[in-house]
């Protein structure tokens, strides 16, 4: 899952939300030590998601669909059509006893960007050198369209040389397979959302975060 859905499984908490969006510049157990409850919790909430998703068998048949397009590329593709299906549907995936509930998609995004701003100082890795431009150009704003996947599989084939078949697959190939990999996101969606509930409830920080 790409920004947007990681934004959203995460609890209403600033802190746990932004370390969930940014959960891919932490390495190993050694920024454990000096991390707070809130960025423990999004850290390890970060990585279940990216576990239980690529794991997970609708995601490997997912995978094997769309391959002969994208090669290597087939999980980034489907991390960027993860926002764009939950941002097209955003009524149907709000979580229940989440502020999202509560908010358009535009005033989640909005929000969203505000938390991301107030803790910048906090991010690492990619999240930290994509924020400036993330916040400057409201790029999460763009995952709605396929032209503002397109942009960014040309964002990443420039980054990294050999995204080529990324791009392609965003030009024209992707029209004849998103109904199946609507039904991918349709039917997996709802079963990580369950699953996030359960980790955020089940993790050793939680109790301490919700007294806060």
């Amino acid at each position: 899952m790409n920004f947007t859905a990681h934004l959203h499984l995460s609890p209403d908490h600033a802190e746990v939300r932004v370390f969930n969006f940014s959960g891919d510049g932490f390495k190993g157990k050694a920024w454990r030590a000096n991390a707070t409850p809130s960025q423990r919790l999004g850290i390890d909430l970060h990585r279940f998601i990216d576990d239980f998703t690529d794991q997970h068998p609708l995601t490997k048949a997912a995978k094997a669909h769309i391959r002969p397009f994208t090669g290597k590329y087939s999980a980034v593709a489907l991390d960027l059509l993860g926002d764009y299906f939950l941002q097209r549907n955003w009524d149907q995936f709000k979580l229940l006893q989440h502020s999202s509930a509560h908010q358009s998609l535009e005033e989640f995004i909005s929000s969203a960007e505000s938390d991301i701003s107030k803790h910048q100082m906090l991010l690492k890795g990619r999240a930290a050198a994509m924020a400036p431009h993330l916040l400057e150009q409201h790029w999460l704003f763009t995952y709605i369209e396929l032209e503002g996947l397109l942009n960014a599989a040309r964002g990443i084939a420039h980054r990294h040389p050999g995204g080529a078949p990324l791009v392609h697959f965003f030009e024209s190939p992707v029209q004849n397979c998103l109904a199946d990999l609507e039904q991918w996101f349709s039917t997996l969606y709802p079963l990580l959302m369950a699953a996030c509930q359960d980790f955020v409830r089940n993790h050793s920080d939680w109790e301490e975060l919700s007294k806060a």
